[in-house]
């Protein structure tokens, strides 16, 4: 038993050396939607094995065989003696629509890495990296007039980045119908701008590295009403994220490169985090059939920021999403196969022009299992939507997403048995 415990230990520190050697690619090119130039970018489409199927929804949801970061208090469902990890990987393509043309943007990368483990009959805990927020956007050959000139000149500005969400969850359950969870969660990363002027033979460069940081708190709860219904809660607290930003500006005269300025650390704006308030309902029916409802309200009014072309409204998030497994433990490999389907509609959080920046998506997806009684699935999911309108300034973007998730399931702490 000392042997499995060490070796166990192994496993751990080996993922989270493989943590810290992802993270600074965690937030590059995970999206190509023009709406990331706004705020921290775009909330991201990234999530934990079969969530991205149901309609990025699940706050109801046990962290039974697969992990569910959704509601820590889901942790309390992870069988005692197990360990749970899941590793994803994201690939979007973007087609951006506005009065007088198309452009189709692609971007991929890893996107989320988590694990949990039982820590007896009553709790259970876990820790994951997901993107909180995405940057990637492109604004190439923009023409602006020369106040009191008939001159132009050019720009093209490329952002790429975001924030990251380092969390802890731990979950216990209190009687055998009803878990709490708390979630302590380190939200940090950097949002990279750089914009290139262009004027007859002169030649600026503008590059900005702005980095935010912060610590926020967050709760749940699983109230099981029965073997067929269960109830969820959840909140993330508000906070602030300090920030600071490296700036430096060169400029080309005549092909002559010259520094006109370096500076780090320069102090900026901090960024306010709304209260979010959760609520989720599942049902299962059949033995082979779960359905979950789930309903967010972020209150970004309360935080009474604007960004420079727009104000900060309250948010609305809806996903319903359904499973069908044949058998819950099936002695033939197809009966084990999960098939999901959902839908998610997004209020949106920025207006602009007395119209908000809302989207929607429909998802379907698949869990394939790596072995009939391990538990391990590969998970599969494709979602299509769209976000915002051809209108005034806005543009339209429809969005295809493929989501892969390896969800590895082990028992721990074992003893060997001999005849």
């Amino acid at each position: 038993m000392p042997f499995m415990m060490n070796n166990n230990y192994l496993k751990i520190l080996g993922v989270l050396f493989f943590w810290i050697s992802t993270i600074k690619a965690q937030t590059n090119s995970l999206t190509g939607s023009p709406y990331s130039l706004f705020g921290l970018g775009v909330q991201t489409n990234s999530n934990i094995g079969r969530n991205s199927a149901l309609g990025k929804g699940g706050i109801a949801l046990e962290s039974n065989y697969l992990l569910n970061t959704l509601n820590p208090a889901s942790f309390t469902g992870i069988p005692e003696k197990s360990f749970l990890l899941d590793i994803g990987f994201l690939g979007e393509l973007n087609n951006v629509s506005t009065n007088d043309k198309d452009e189709n943007r692609f971007s991929s990368n890893f996107s989320n890495l988590a694990m949990g483990f039982s820590i007896n009959e009553r709790s259970g805990m876990g820790i994951s990296i997901v993107p909180f927020t995405d940057v990637g956007y492109a604004l190439i050959g923009i023409a602006t007039n020369i106040e009191g000139s008939q001159d132009q000149f050019i720009s093209n500005i490329i952002g790429s980045g975001g924030l990251n969400d380092l969390s802890l969850h731990y979950g216990y359950r209190i009687y055998d119908n009803l878990s709490l969870g708390m979630k302590a969660s380190f939200l940090f990363g950097v949002i990279d701008q750089t914009e290139n002027i262009i004027f007859e033979e002169t030649f600026l460069n503008i590059a900005e590295e702005n980095y935010y940081n912060g610590f926020r708190l967050g709760f749940g709860l699983q109230y099981k009403i029965d073997d067929q219904y269960t109830l969820g809660f959840t909140t993330d607290f508000p906070t602030s994220l300090s920030g600071s930003q490296d700036r430096s500006v060169f400029k080309s005269l005549d092909f002559i490169p010259t520094e006109v300025e370096d500076e780090n650390d320069l102090a900026i704006d901090s960024f306010e985090l709304p209260l979010e308030l959760g609520f989720g309902a599942s049902a299962r029916f059949f033995n082979s059939l779960t359905v979950n409802l789930d309903y967010k309200g972020n209150l970004w009014g309360f935080t009474k920021q604007s960004d420079d072309i727009g104000d900060y409204v309250d948010q609305s998030i809806i996903s319903l999403g359904a499973q069908y497994r044949a058998k819950e433990i099936g002695l033939k490999y197809w009966e084990n196969i999960e098939f999901r389907a959902g839908f998610n509609y997004d209020s949106g959080y920025l207006k602009v022009n007395d119209q908000t920046i809302n989207n929607y998506s429909v998802t379907a997806g698949i869990g394939f299992p790596i072995s009939i009684r391990g538990g391990s699935m590969i998970n599969i999911s494709y979602a299509t939507g769209q976000r915002g309108t051809v209108s005034g300034i806005l543009v339209e973007e429809k969005f295809n997403m493929i989501n892969v998730n390896i969800s590895l399931k082990d028992i721990w702490f074992r003893k060997l048995k001999f005849n």
